[in-house]
């Protein structure tokens, strides 16, 4: 029952809480009914007072708070509030003099400080007599006594350095002067005079806190049993061959044990003789326990540990009365722990000792492996600087070859315009001795640039197809009027009819040539040259064999193994006779390109003979076509085009080149078809563009402050000069430059030095590329943006201007200016790009596209002229019949007639 100030009474019944009328005795309304979540609390067991009009019902389903003088319910959730816990039954409530909230509970007391949200649990583990907590009171000293199911127990509250609360928990039971059996759950009772009343199964108790007497007195604790491994160990007895206890447990200061006698049990007694049954101890092990361990025992206590490592250790025991009275002064025994002797102190040296050797053997083998690598590290920087100082030579001497190609451009080009023109065979005769001498010349030099790229690593094989013995034939065929002329017999041995393979035809025609031009070199007149080539199964794989055999001055046995090496010169009996060294070098290098083999046999005056073996399994792709392919198809579809160039007049061509003399040479010989303006490098190049806009552009590669590559993808990533055609001429041969130069966008790529006859079909062929592509214009109805350019760039801006026209196809409005807006192109530039796609002045385009689109609808369409003439811009149809018959050559009528059935 509560009572509020208000006078009115709280009952529990039955069916949970309600409001009891005195005078009639009968309850008049449930908290259930204006309140439905309280009816889950149908047994409450006690209303207990919380201040202000409140209070607390707990019962089987837990608790809830009630404020009688707003009449508000709040139940605790168990996911929120930490204090409550579901699914127990709750006894009791107290609130302390602290604010504390005590919960008197069938798992125990649950303290609750909301100060620091800090929870308490008090169990049998913390001292408690029994879980089951009946009731909770609190004296005028602000102790709690809690009565439970067995017994009743005094708990004082202490805080310690951090401010939190511990628990002083002392048992009272029938020996003490009470009744026996359980106490009831909430009969308990707090008079004004300060008296407790606790109701049980066999009628109640009483007393009064204040007049209790205390016993002050604890004894000091004493050790009284050592077990070790479950076996007692006793005074003046053996245990494992040795003595451990000379005197009791309770004289003896210290034990030492072995490192495997680590698990002993320590019993000990409080001489609590009054209340032996009330006996409290707490004990700890320092080095092992991180805190003190209390218990309560009958008589005897007992501390067990195991597995304690070797060390010192000190027991300490501290031992209490029935009222909790610690005795001052604790009982104490060290326990020493051996380690094994792989664990001593010696051992400990020792290993000292023998890491610090193998440290100091392993750091002496490391500053002797440091040393030797400091050695080898000075051998191969030398080795790094000869090879630096040789690559250094080789670009020397690969530069200088470079410089050589275009004076003998200068030679030979010219040379070979006087030979062809040259009508007195005597003069024609002597000039093509000079003409084969620079060729010669050109060959050397091309030989230095081969090997300077095998070094490099910079040779890739182009395989196609091709019969090896045919090529041979023609490679010694070559050889033949030299032969002659030097007496010596040439002889060709046909091995087998035909040889289809892949193969590099340019590299195996230099491993042809130099081993041909040493077998010529080292033979003598009146002797004999022969080469074969046939086909041979070796090792389980198929190889074309190619056999150079001689008669010259032979070689020393001692210089096969080096023949093939760089710059390597063998002794031979030929005085006046002697190589660069270079040849056989470069033999040996493309030979491993093919992934083949090459020997020699060679005796000192009996000749020698070459063997290559070429590996005849390897593939290739026949689209693969060399520079010179590509150039034979030029000048054969150049011969078999006789057509002139049209009436627009003269082209301009611009020649951009660094050599002087070259750059006047090609003027002079141009001037007779085209006009011509010249530029000394990239920038000069780049601004004569600009300022003459010429028809072709021919640039040298290797030029100062902007080379070819760099001005060619200048033009061709400019929008008002990139349809222009762009010839790169360069000494470089290579087909890393060649592609390069593709990339940079160049419409031709031709090595120097090269026939002039070849340059000139080139720059008419990309001329009358560029005319056919406009008259495509003309011609086509359906416009291909890619079929009339060469760049993507410009097929990007035809494909803007046909969409810029096709957008306002319908607005006769539609002008120049509206297109030179959308283009982002000035009229003039406008006027120039167009004219150098299509030959068409800008608004001839856009009425051109119009016509286009009239002529597609007049056919594929049923609209009639009228229409469509409104349909792409034109205002009258007078204008629209005329333009149209000027474009297709009759009017718009006829044109329907005439493609109807097409």
């Amino acid at each position: 029952m509560y009572e509020d100030s208000k006078g009115r009474y709280w009952v529990s019944v039955a069916d949970g809480v309600g409001r009891l009328d005195p005078k009639t005795g009968k309850v008049m309304e449930m908290l259930s009914e204006r309140h439905p979540e309280l009816k889950t609390f149908r047994l409450v067991h006690a209303l207990c007072p919380l201040g202000n009009d409140c209070f607390v019902a707990v019962g089987d389903n837990g608790l809830f708070y009630y404020d009688a003088e707003h009449d508000r319910v709040w139940i605790p959730d168990a996911k929120k509030d930490k204090f409550y816990k579901a699914g127990i039954k709750y006894f009791g409530f107290l609130k302390d003099v602290r604010g504390l909230e005590w919960f008197a509970t069938e798992d125990g007391i649950r303290v609750w400080n909301r100060k620091n949200d800090r929870l308490y649990q008090l169990t049998t583990v913390e001292g408690l007599p029994n879980n089951a907590v009946s009731s909770l009171l609190e004296d005028d000293e602000g102790i709690v006594w809690a009565s439970t199911l067995n017994g009743i127990c005094k708990i004082t509250l202490q805080t310690d350095e951090k401010g939190d609360y511990t628990f002083s928990i002392v048992n009272f039971s029938v020996s003490d002067g009470l009744q026996s059996g359980i106490f009831y759950t909430h009969a308990a009772l707090k008079a004004r005079n300060g008296i407790l009343y606790f109701g049980g199964a066999h009628g109640f108790n009483y007393f009064d806190p204040k007049n209790m007497m205390y016993d002050d007195y604890a004894s000091r604790p004493i050790l009284t049993g050592l077990t070790i491994f479950n076996t007692p160990v006793n005074v003046n007895t053996e245990y494992n061959g040795r003595l451990i206890l000379k005197e009791t447990l309770n004289r003896t200061r210290e034990i030492v044990l072995r490192h495997n006698e680590n698990f002993i049990t320590l019993e000990f007694s409080g001489l609590n003789y009054a209340n032996p049954s009330h006996t409290y101890y707490k004990y700890r092990l320092q080095n092992f326990d991180e805190g003190w361990v209390e218990s309560n025992a009958t008589s005897l206590g007992r501390a067990v540990y195991t597995g304690l490592r070797p060390g010192k250790y000190k027991f300490e025991v501290y031992a209490a009365n029935g009222d909790k009275i610690w005795c001052k002064e604790p009982a104490r025994l060290t326990i020493v722990v051996k380690p094994p002797f792989w664990a001593t102190y010696y051992a400990m040296a020792f290993y000292i000792l023998a890491f610090g050797g193998l440290v100091f053997y392993f750091f002496r083998l490391y500053i002797r492996k440091e040393k030797a690598k400091m050695v080898e590290e000075r051998k191969e920087n030398a080795r790094k600087q000869q090879e630096n100082l040789e690559q250094m030579k080789l670009r020397f001497f690969t530069n200088i070859s470079h410089e050589f190609r275009t004076p003998l451009t200068l030679i030979l080009t010219p040379l070979g315009s006087l030979i062809r023109q040259q009508g007195d065979n005597e003069l024609k005769q002597k000039l093509t001795v000079i003409y084969r001498n620079a060729e010669k010349l050109l060959k050397l030099v091309n030989q230095l640039l081969d090997f300077r790229k095998l070094e490099m690593q910079g040779e890739r094989l182009s395989l196609t197809m091709g019969d090896m013995v045919q090529f041979v034939n023609e490679a010694c065929e070559a050889f033949r009027e030299l032969t002659t002329e030097r007496g010596i017999d040439l002889v060709y041995e046909e091995r087998t009819e035909h040889l289809y393979m892949y193969y590099d035809h340019d590299k195996v025609y230099k491993i042809v040539n130099n081993l041909l031009s040493n077998a010529v070199k080292f033979t003598s007149s009146g002797g004999k040259i022969v080469v074969g080539v046939e086909s041979m199964l070796r090792g389980g794989k198929n190889y074309a064999v190619i056999s150079v055999r001689d008669t010259g001055c032979g070689m020393d046995e001692k210089d096969l193994g080096r023949i093939f090496t760089r710059f390597y010169q063998a002794e031979n009996g030929k005085k006046g006779e002697s190589g660069s060294g270079i040849g056989l070098h470069l033999v040996k290098g493309y030979v491993d390109l093919h992934g083949g083999e090459i020997a020699v046999d060679s005796h000192l005056g009996d000749g020698s003979t070459f063997t290559v073996y070429l590996p005849a399994d390897l593939q290739g792709e026949e689209h693969d076509a060399s520079h010179q392919e590509e150039v034979t198809a030029d000048l054969k579809e150049e011969e078999a085009d006789d057509k002139e160039e049209g009436t627009d007049g003269r082209k301009k061509i611009l020649i951009v080149e660094d050599n002087t003399e070259f750059r006047t040479f090609l003027a002079g010989e141009l001037r007779t078809d085209f006009d011509v303006i010249e530029a000394g490098d990239g920038i000069q190049g780049e601004e004569q563009v600009l300022a003459e806009y010429p028809d072709l552009i021919i640039s040298d590669l290797m030029m100062p402050r902007r080379n070819g590559i760099e001005f060619c993808q200048r033009m061709k990533s400019d929008i008002h000069t990139s349809h222009i055609p762009f010839i790169l001429l360069t000494a470089k041969m290579s087909e890393d430059s060649r592609i390069e130069s593709y990339q940079a966008g160049a419409d031709s790529y031709i090595s120097k030095p090269f026939n002039f006859e070849l340059l000139w079909v080139r720059i008419n062929k990309l001329i009358e590329q560029r005319e056919k592509r406009k008259e495509t214009f003309h011609k086509t109805i359906e416009i291909t943006p890619s079929s009339i350019t060469t760049t993507s760039l410009d097929e990007e801006f035809v494909k803007k201007a046909l969409g810029c026209v096709e957008r306002n196809m319908d607005n006769p409005d539609y002008s120049l200016e509206d297109l030179s807006s959308e283009l982002g192109l000035s009229k003039t530039h406008l006027n120039r790009k167009l004219a150098a796609i299509i030959n068409m002045k800008p608004l001839q385009f856009i009425r051109s596209v119009r016509l286009k689109r009239a002529a597609q609808l007049l056919v594929g369409s049923q609209y009639n002229v009228n229409e469509i003439a409104d349909m792409v811009g034109f205002n009258t149809l007078k204008y629209f019949n005329r333009y149209f018959k000027e474009e297709f050559g009759m009017t718009p009528t006829q044109y329907r007639e005439k493609n109807k059935n097409v």
